[in-house]
């Protein structure tokens, strides 16, 4: 494997601005903590011919390293006993790879590659949703991360996950309690607004990085919001009694308002530097650019949704729209997009 990836990484320079290969100089331990993932396409005719029935079309490395967790305190101040047996020194580093127990750890996305001549065909959801499916199964993966994604990775991940959390119940019932009421001044009860306990939990379920698993819960809960409410699309005629527009109105104000507050958290030290008004204004651009975002992507997902309600097998034709063309992961920036984060 290491003289195969010897040879795929000169790809790296070629197709990912930023990237940098792995170091197959490093000790047995350090590169035992990484997994690479081929992707070939199988041609029949090239066996029956003499040639190769495999042709290589991408491939991923993803990076195991140990997830910190804050200890749980005891009960009550454990007893100091004297040891029962003395300690032994009968071993030698390094330790063999028998002696070294799994843990719990996160798996990161490092290096994520399909070749331009395989681009539009969907390869590279498949691809992503394959190892997402093998690391979700793998029961010492606490977290599945990418490392510094670029922005078309970016919607190829966020595709792939909201289409997998709506084949999940708990996630589809999450819901923005419009009975809350919100002070002009003071702090936003998120706590009221959702029910945070219940998304943690599933998100811990679901394996997702916290900040992609609200950035999907947030994608969702605008879902429900008409698009003749949403800000970004004022230009479409309200529809509906009063007292529906209003309620509707409140909803969506309070989606504003869960949405700004982890903007805020997460800028929290370049926003505490300006005064308030220039503070809100800030707020207000990062949340106009974020429903935006999520508004172009709940379309694309929408289409494709209804693409395959219409081929009945999910497979289509094999054909994809030209607004598909985020499925694959091209040539981009490894740069992530920081003006929603």
């Amino acid at each position: 494997m290491q003289q195969m990836l010897k040879r795929i990484q000169i790809l790296i320079p070629l197709f990912i601005e930023g990237g940098t290969a792995i170091n197959l100089n490093d000790p047995e331990w350090s590169l035992q903590r990484w997994t690479i993932f081929l992707l070939y396409q199988k041609a029949t005719e090239k066996a029956t011919s003499g040639g190769s029935a495999y042709i290589f079309m991408g491939y991923s490395t993803v990076y195991r390293y140990y997830h910190y967790q804050l200890p749980t305190p005891p009960s009550s101040p454990a007893e100091k006993r004297p040891t029962a047996q003395p300690a032994t020194y009968d071993f030698q580093f390094p330790l063999s790879c028998a002696s070294r127990p799994e843990i719990p750890h996160r798996s990161r996305i490092s290096q994520f590659l399909i070749l331009p001549p395989f681009h539009g065909g969907g390869n590279g959801s498949r691809f992503y949703e394959t190892i997402f499916d093998f690391y979700l199964n793998a029961p010492q993966t606490i977290e599945i991360t990418v490392e510094d994604p670029n922005e078309i990775f970016d919607d190829l991940r966020d595709l792939c996950d909201i289409k997998r959390l709506r084949t999940v119940p708990e996630f589809m019932s999450f819901k923005i309690r419009t009975d809350v009421t919100v002070r002009q001044k003071g702090r936003v009860p998120t706590a009221k607004i959702v029910d945070l306990v219940a998304m943690e939990s599933l998100r811990k379920k679901m394996k997702i990085a916290p900040r992609q698993f609200f950035r999907m819960v947030e994608m969702q809960l605008l879902s429900y919001i008409p698009t003749y409410i949403r800000k970004s699309l004022l230009h479409e005629q309200k529809k509906g009694s009063p007292a529906e527009i209003k309620a509707k109105e409140h909803e969506y104000h309070l989606w504003q308002l869960f949405v700004k507050q982890r903007l805020y958290r997460h800028n929290k030290d370049t926003l505490i530097q300006l005064d308030r008004a220039e503070r809100i204004d800030k707020l207000d651009d990062a949340l106009n650019a974020v429903e935006a975002d999520y508004g172009r992507l709940l379309r694309t997902a929408d289409q494709r949704q209804e693409k395959k309600a219409a081929n009945g097998n999910g497979e289509g034709s094999g054909k994809r729209a030209a607004d598909e063309d985020m499925d694959d992961a091209g040539p981009s920036s490894k740069k992530a997009r920081v003006s929603e984060e």
